[in-house]
């Protein structure tokens, strides 16, 4: 593993989290600059961390950062423009998910990634975790047999702050993208892209999906049921189910869960404990450097088409909803 220089844009809770687990890679990494539109936020992370460089305007940070590769961690609606800077001068690119508010952005930004050869991938860090491994691998083993069908939701019970993100149409509020995209991403990877999806919500008054759920079908009869709420505490395991057994990711699925459940037919049952240091961020950061170590564009754990596909599918979810932010479809 080499050494690489990062950038942070969007020194918010998130980028502390990337930065703390950072610490836990075999090889030091170095971040070299950091980028926020608050000078005080920006020096304050560049203190903590040992940052030489703190920027408060874009183009002095691509110009000064010294950065290999970016990590993004601004809200939603920013990451287009902060992406295409970097991709614009060949810098590789680590964003947050969801890499931007809809389809047509990232296709943009894929194709900007392909033709200035830079590497792009989303940090849908969920995709890198052990336990995700873990279930490819039981399922890849046919634990369970062909998958039937796969329930999962996301629920945070978001403080009524009128400053709060959460429910800012300007900052791409609401449950989908910021809660049900792991949802949708879980289903998109086990099962591809469906044929139908049918969404229903509850919207507020600024126009933010508070609560949603989410019925896709696809071939063969399989199907997922999800669901994302800012109005509800309680979180659940997800489960996938097949023609032979249960697999359930205890609660919180979604983040750092303790245990994979099996459950099948014939009554066997079997518990996995799972457990790593830190947040978890470290092992999107790992795939970063081993694709940028081989040259490559883009992930093959976590690809251009993979972000592509869950991005159409919650373009439908929110066309369906009628939700918008501010301009974006």
């Amino acid at each position: 593993m080499k050494s690489y220089n990062w950038g942070i844009i969007g020194p918010g809770s998130i980028a502390h989290d990337f930065a703390n687990d950072m610490k836990l890679l075999p090889v030091k990494q170095q971040i070299t600059a950091v980028l926020s539109h608050h000078e005080q936020s920006a020096d304050e992370f560049a203190g903590e961390f040992n940052v030489p460089g703190s920027f408060t305007k874009t183009d002095d940070f691509i110009k000064n950062s010294k950065a290999d590769i970016v990590y993004v961690a601004t809200p939603h609606p920013f990451h287009y423009d902060a992406i295409k800077a970097c991709l614009n001068n060949h810098i590789a690119v680590l964003c947050e998910k969801p890499m931007v508010i809809n389809y047509e952005q990232y296709q943009e930004l894929y194709q900007l990634s392909k033709a200035n050869n830079t590497f792009l991938m989303e940090g849908m860090w969920i995709r890198f975790l052990p336990s995700f491994r873990k279930l490819m691998e039981l399922l890849n083993e046919k634990k369970i047999g062909d998958i039937i069908s796969i329930k999962a939701t996301v629920n945070y019970k978001a403080p009524r702050d009128e400053n709060s993100r959460y429910y800012d149409p300007a900052k791409g509020g609401g449950s989908l993208l910021d809660l049900g995209i792991y949802c949708v991403f879980l289903s998109t990877l086990l099962l591809g892209s469906p044929k139908e999806v049918k969404a229903v919500g509850r919207i507020s008054e600024k126009g933010i999906d508070e609560a949603c759920a989410v019925l896709l079908s696809y071939s063969h009869g399989r199907y997922g049921t999800l669901g994302s709420s800012l109005l509800i505490k309680k979180n659940t395991a997800a489960e996938i189910y097949g023609i032979k057994g249960i697999i359930r990711i205890l609660d919180p699925w979604f983040e750092k869960t303790p245990a994979i459940e099996i459950e099948m037919d014939n009554g066997e049952t079997e518990k996995i404990p799972l457990s790593w240091k830190g947040h978890g961020l470290q092992f999107e950061i790992e795939e970063a450097i081993n694709c940028m170590e081989s040259q490559k564009i883009e992930s093959d754990l976590m690809p251009g088409n993979l972000t592509s596909d869950v991005l159409k599918i919650t373009d439908e979810i929110r066309k369906q909803l009628d939700v918008t932010y501010d301009g974006y479809e």
